[in-house]
């Protein structure tokens, strides 16, 4: 009985954090409709999005940023529509004290955002 000395090769962390942020990224990218949105979300340069699909590794506070993106979007896809999504987010939003939740996501307060979808969907009013 021959054994293979070939061994099953995994993909080390650093690749498959990498996969999982692409993905989360093209998530990001078909709801806000393009890489130029993203980009400016981000604020970064508008090729940007396009570099971390082929391959380049965002910075760890991009990398951060998108996930969260990513959980946000994917908390108002579960009562929004996908068309409706992009106007939550840009539009004022009174538990945000009448602030857009996109420019709440760029100063990097998640969390206040996410408070309001959860208030937004538990019926309460501002």
């Amino acid at each position: 009985m021959k054994h293979s000395s070939r061994r099953r090769r995994t993909p080390s962390p650093e690749g498959t954090d990498l996969g999982r942020v692409t993905e989360r990224l093209e998530r990001v990218t078909r709801i806000l409709g393009s890489d130029a949105a993203v980009a400016d979300l981000l604020a970064v340069s508008r090729a940007q999005p396009r570099r971390w699909r082929e391959g380049q590794r965002p910075d760890p506070e991009n990398r951060d940023r998108i996930i969260g993106l990513d959980a946000v979007i994917a908390l108002l896809s579960g009562f929004l529509a996908g068309s409706s999504i992009p106007k939550w987010l840009t539009g004022v939003n009174a538990h945000l004290d009448n602030r857009r939740p996109i420019s709440v996501l760029q100063e990097g307060r998640i969390a206040d955002v996410i408070a309001a979808i959860e208030a937004q969907k538990g019926g309460a009013y501002a």
